[in-house]
């Protein structure tokens, strides 16, 4: 022990050796807490409302219980297809609903 109470501090002026240079992490701790619009996962599906223009992601189980009843007109009526209810304001309205694959 030395007589100092200093002694886990470096003297100064003396080299460091072994100590790693300081790096730029560009996928770091800002990609960590950053918000950005990402894909949804393969196998989700979204729903996208007419009414109040929400798109909400719900999955395959919940889009059953969302669509019971339901009317799908795909080849007739363009864009919003699907009439049923809507997840995000609870109305039934017309939808278009996309799986992503």
């Amino acid at each position: 022990m030395s007589d100092s109470g200093f002694d886990r501090l470096r003297p100064r002026g003396a080299k460091t050796t072994g100590v790693a240079p300081l790096r730029v992490d560009p996928q770091g701790r800002q990609s960590l807490y950053s918000v950005g619009d990402q894909p949804p996962a393969p196998g989700a599906v979204t729903v996208a409302c007419s009414s109040c223009g929400a798109e909400s992601l719900v999955t395959p189980r919940q889009l059953v219980a969302l669509s019971l009843p339901s009317v799908h007109l795909p080849f007739v009526k363009r864009g919003h297809s699907s009439w049923m209810r809507c997840p995000a304001c609870d109305r039934r309205t017309w939808v278009k609903v996309s799986i992503t694959l």
